[in-house]
């Protein structure tokens, strides 16, 4: 027989599972998802604790050994999820460039708002 603790540590700990594998894959929507998910499932693990902190009910060694690996877990998962957002800045950076690129504008006034004053072009000024 479970606990309403175990019933949702083990919520959990399947919410992390659908997480890692949308981070294995970089599937952004199913990895909303499961993150949106995992926090629910968390949220109902927390208040399934606080109640089993009530009954005075002890947390066996094999919980704090799960909950110790979510943990865990979790850590690796932010990891990951810095270092996809960090390749994501700079994809989204080569193609879209900032404000602050005029310098190195493909297109438009590269001149940083300064303009040049009109007149001829240097090809056909006389070198004399």
């Amino acid at each position: 027989m479970t606990t309403p603790l175990e019933d949702a540590l083990q919520a959990v700990e399947q919410h992390i599972e659908m997480v890692s594998a949308a981070l294995l894959k970089a599937d952004a929507p199913t990895l909303e998802q499961a993150s949106t998910g995992l926090r629910d499932a968390a949220a109902r693990f927390s208040y399934a604790l606080d109640l089993s902190r009530q009954q005075v009910s002890s947390i066996t060694p094999a919980l704090k050994a799960r909950m110790d690996a979510i943990a865990a877990t979790l850590v690796v998962h932010r990891e990951s999820l810095a270092r996809l957002a960090a390749i994501t800045d700079r994809q989204t950076a080569v193609l879209v460039p900032s404000q602050d690129s005029s310098a190195n504008a493909t297109y438009g006034n590269g001149l940083g708002g300064k303009q040049k004053a009109a007149g001829m072009a240097k090809i056909y000024r006389s070198a004399g």
